[in-house]
């Protein structure tokens, strides 16, 4: 994953804690003007830092004083009605922090998706449960979709197929949605757009235009198909993904209004490694979505 962009996404986490102490402080305030509650709060301050020498050299501690000024501390704050008073967090899990255990949390994760979503035309997204009420006769799709979404499963690829109109981007809009709300690394692509940065990194080498499509743990490609055929670019670079992806067990999401065996000569040079990898029953699923053109139905 390119560090800015979870340097962006880390930033926003951060904002979030920044906000939410400012505003918890805020409450503080009457207390912090209150002379009694501050020097009662010096004194408990020092009488901790004693008792903790204390019990480093294994000295003898009375708590009775340190209960004491906690119980006038308490009633301060019952004073200014806030005894009650705890921090607010965009996140509890983390307590807006970004990570837990080392690890990125799930709020994190959904802010990379943000970004990453940004600008690829799929900004909005769909809810599985809503959109399920009018699938129609694509329901069983629909449900073994979310299912897939939230349960473990060696079918790291999936390929949607079927005419233009029948669905197949709005259910994949529901897929996101559902991983993002799990706490997965979501991208959004055309394979227009992805053909697009494939020839841009032909000519300048640049990784990070691959890394961008190599790393997110959940890549959706629109479209395939569609886009124009570079010699010695589309077929190569589009293999190197879908492999790599394979590979290393993330999870690739495609759509096309071609079936597998028309993508099968879509492509040159590569045309059966691509088509062995989208075909291949052991780790891949392809579903053709049959029906009517949603898009005509609504006007």
């Amino acid at each position: 994953m390119n560090n800015n962009i979870k340097r962006q996404a880390l930033s926003v986490i951060m904002a979030n804690k920044r906000k939410n102490e400012e505003a918890y402080e805020a409450l503080l305030a009457p207390l912090k003007k209150d002379v009694n509650y501050v020097e009662t709060e010096k004194k408990l301050t020092a009488l901790r830092i004693e008792n903790a020498r204390k019990a480093a050299y294994g000295e003898k501690i009375d708590t009775s004083q340190e209960k004491q000024l906690v119980a006038c501390l308490k009633k301060i704050e019952q004073n200014y009605g806030l005894a009650d008073l705890t921090k607010n967090y965009a996140c509890s899990i983390c307590k807006d922090e970004g990570f837990v255990e080392g690890k990125p949390c799930k709020c994190l994760k959904c802010e990379i998706s943000k970004i990453l979503l940004d600008g690829s035309g799929f900004e909005k997204l769909e809810d599985f449960d809503e959109s399920e009420k009018t699938s129609g006769e694509l329901s069983p799709i629909y449900k073994k979709m979310k299912e897939w979404c939230n349960k473990a499963s060696n079918k790291t690829l999936i390929f949607l197929c079927g005419q233009t109109g029948v669905g197949k981007t709005h259910l994949t809009r529901c897929m996101a949605n559902e991983l993002i709300n799990n706490g997965k690394i979501v991208k959004f692509t055309t394979a227009f757009k992805m053909n697009q940065d494939f020839k841009e990194f032909h000519k300048t080498l640049n990784e990070s235009l691959l890394d961008s499509y190599l790393s997110p743990e959940y890549l959706f490609i629109d479209d395939l198909g569609s886009e124009p055929v570079y010699k010695n670019i589309t077929s190569k670079y589009l293999y190197l993904i879908i492999n790599e992806r394979k590979t290393n067990h993330l999870h690739t999401v495609i759509t096309s209004n071609e079936l597998p065996d028309s993508i099968r000569h879509k492509y040159d040079e590569e045309d059966e490694r691509i088509f062995s990898r989208i075909s291949d029953k052991e780790s891949s699923v392809n579903l053709q979505l049959i029906g009517k053109d949603r898009r005509l139905s609504k006007k």
